[in-house]
């Protein structure tokens, strides 16, 4: 069993994932504009009352994987840039904070390349390869994969275009005047966005998740006709298909990438005893 944790803008959310599916999961506020080592602590006790209110153990568990928006750097475990959000968190020294607090190895990761991984794995995405994600939160997060392999680039912000503007989702579900005229607004952002992804990496499938396809999927055939309207893909249309359940996609992206670690490591030991 997995400890995942995703920290976003307005709550951040932990679970626990077992074989690949989320046994149980609670949420406290992210506060994120006050920074991220304030809220570390409640975020400790709200694992372990986690694990004890599911008669679990902290011995019961493997690892912890970590979610945030911004330019992640996965090798190191530190996160190198933020826009406004958790700006506390850059440089710090994460991986460590938490392997020292729970006694468990720790990876981390931007969060949009978490759900990118697990909906490619065995997601809505299963078996592609050419795929590209956003996902629509408090502010807007992308990620790409070519040839399988999840793009990071030299700076670790290859196809992250998102994280750089707000989604104020409370007014956009709102049927009034107010709701329907931020929607207007935010619309064509979002398709510019998608047609950039389609543009860069030659996707075969586009992805939509995050809290707000949750309850507007109907929105999905309004922004696949308008990207494809604009999109230039001589080799055939885009495929458009949203998260089933986009508020576990992060949280098992990251125990996803913590299982990759540990085989990883399981395969250097076994290759290492060969060499022996």
């Amino acid at each position: 069993m997995n400890i995942a944790l995703d920290f976003g803008v307005t709550n951040i959310k932990i679970g626990l994932v077992h074989n690949g599916t989320v046994i149980s999961r609670t949420r406290i506020p992210a506060l994120s504009q006050g920074g991220l080592l304030g809220r570390l602590s409640g975020v400790i006790g709200s694992i372990y009352k986690l694990l004890s209110d599911n008669q679990f153990s902290l011995s019961e568990c493997m690892g912890i994987g970590i979610a945030m928006s911004g330019v992640v750097d996965a090798a190191s475990r530190t996160k190198l840039s933020i826009n406004d959000k958790y700006s506390d968190a850059v440089g710090f020294p994460i991986q460590e904070w938490f392997e020292g607090a729970l006694a468990l190895p720790c990876i981390l990761e931007n969060d949009a390349r978490a759900a990118l991984i697990v909906e490619a794995s065995f997601g809505v995405a299963n078996g592609e390869t050419d795929a590209v994600l956003m996902t629509f939160g408090t502010s807007i997060g992308t990620a790409a994969m070519m040839n399988g392999q999840i793009l990071r680039g030299r700076q670790l912000q290859t196809g992250i275009l998102g994280g750089y503007f707000g989604t104020d989702l409370e007014a956009v579900k709102k049927s009034d005047g107010a709701g329907i005229d931020t929607f207007k607004s935010l619309f064509p952002h979002w398709n510019t966005g998608i047609v950039n992804l389609i543009h860069a990496y030659e996707p075969e499938i586009v992805i939509l998740s995050g809290e707000f396809m949750k309850s507007q999927a109907d929105i999905v055939p309004l922004i696949q006709e308008q990207v494809l309207k604009c999109a230039w893909t001589p080799w055939g249309n885009v495929r458009f298909v949203v998260a089933e359940d986009p508020d576990t996609s992060v949280l098992l992206g990251v125990s996803k990438l913590l299982e990759m670690e540990q085989e990883k490591q399981a395969e250097t030991v076994t290759q290492n005893k060969g060499i022996v």
